[in-house]
């Protein structure tokens, strides 16, 4: 692959910048702007997480799919009539045409448009058009990636021998049970193109320092916009309300952004609303059904990461999906996925508008601060400045992100 080559040619200018990078501070420049440390993000990074694609109940009935895109692969997720979600390569075994043109859909085969070669839902070559009659069916299958559903989240990984789900499991299944994610529901998606590099986008969306001049509605509701967030009287009143409700409260801080790490980085924390905030909304009332299991609201809310790309933030009554796909160097995707329970009714348990308000706005002001920001980044006058007490989470990320391209 001609990005592969590019990112190995590069390896010894790699070696050089992070040598060069100030520890504790942004980035350099080149790490937010650079064609050619964007293709080794692309191959060191993007082909070998573990990323969401989406959720279980986008593909409920078998022959359901739908595909996904990123650094120009793509790939069909499909349910099989046995049930099980399958990652397909959306490549042709003749000539390499894309088979799947449509986005989503369901279907009994896939029949490549160009030559018509088709191929049954996990992926075998059932019919090769004027082929010779010896030829061996069994070796051009499409070929397939590494899926794996965690909670009804469908997550994929490209990497030959991608990083281990075990941990995250072990510590998170018992956190995320209540919520029971596998039997919700996608209610609404919305896709905000930046114009940013994608490590300022997440940076952003894991540092809550900006909160306080950045988000004024989310400063409002969200005691997470200060650091004692964790530490106050606030929590204090939570805890015994979440244990109520049936919500673990236990922080997950950033497992598996450790170097030399084997597992998917994840964490998983439970914070406070302000009160007079019962959820995410512009009132603070609820805008949907209690999820899962459980019993009553708490006034708080749930941080949880899967992956370097995806993030997650569970009220009581709906979930908020987060996820970052690089587009180019100064490109990036940022996808929200709205989920609540899998009964719930529309215009009769939710209404969409009042339910995205919050984040809508928020990632409206976001999307101006990172392209404001990735503005002054490209300056010749722009110098990294060190990170702030409640911007850590951003010097892990770069000691992750070091490791893995170094």
């Amino acid at each position: 692959m001609t990005s592969a080559v590019n990112a190995t040619k590069s390896n010894g200018f790699i070696s050089k910048l992070i040598a060069e990078q100030p520890v504790g501070h942004a980035l350099n420049q080149e790490f937010y702007a650079d064609p050619d440390v964007y293709a080794h993000d692309v191959e060191r990074i993007f082909m070998n997480e573990w990323l969401y694609v989406g959720h279980v109940s986008q593909i409920a009935e078998a022959g359901d799919y739908f595909v996904f895109e990123i650094a120009g692969e793509s790939v069909i997720i499909v349910r099989g009539d046995d049930g099980d979600i399958r990652a397909l390569v959306n490549v042709c075994r003749h000539r390499g045409s894309r088979v799947c043109f449509d986005t989503s859909g369901n279907t009994k085969w896939f029949s490549c448009p160009y030559h018509g070669w088709t191929y049954d839902l996990d992926g075998n070559l059932a019919a090769a058009r004027q082929m010779p009659k010896d030829l061996d069916k069994s070796r051009l299958g499409l070929k397939r990636i590494h899926s794996h559903v965690f909670h009804g989240m469908i997550l994929i990984n490209f990497a030959d021998e991608p990083s281990s789900l075990d941990d995250a499991h072990r510590e998170l299944d018992d956190n995320l049970a209540p919520f029971k994610l596998d039997r919700a529901k996608v209610a609404h998606s919305e896709v905000y193109r930046i114009d940013g590099n994608w490590k300022l986008a997440v940076e952003n969306y894991r540092e809550c320092y900006h909160c306080a001049p950045a988000h004024p509605w989310f400063s409002l509701s969200h005691s997470i916009e200060k650091p004692e967030a964790r530490n106050s009287k606030l929590m204090a009143e939570m805890c015994p309300k979440s244990a109520a409700a049936g919500v673990s409260v236990e922080d997950i801080t950033c497992k598996g952004m450790l170097k030399d790490s084997a597992g998917m980085a994840y964490s998983y924390d439970r914070y406070p609303l302000y009160n007079g905030y019962l959820t995410g909304s512009e009132s603070g009332e609820p805008v949907a059904p209690l999820m899962g299991d459980i019993k009553s609201f708490d006034g708080g809310a749930s941080d949880l990461q899967l992956g370097m790309f995806s993030y997650f933030l569970f009220y009581s009554d709906h979930g908020v999906v987060y996820r970052f796909t690089p587009i180019d160097v100064q490109t990036t995707d940022c996808e929200i996925i709205w989920l609540v329970r899998d009964d719930a009714e529309e215009g009769k348990d939710y209404d969409v508008d009042r339910m995205k308000w919050l984040w809508d706005v928020t990632t409206i002001e976001d999307k101006l601060i990172i392209e404001k920001n990735q503005a002054g980044v490209n300056s010749r006058y722009y110098e990294p400045g060190p990170y702030s007490p409640q911007e850590t989470w951003c010097t892990m990320m770069n000691d992750w992100y070091f490791e893995r391209i170094a």
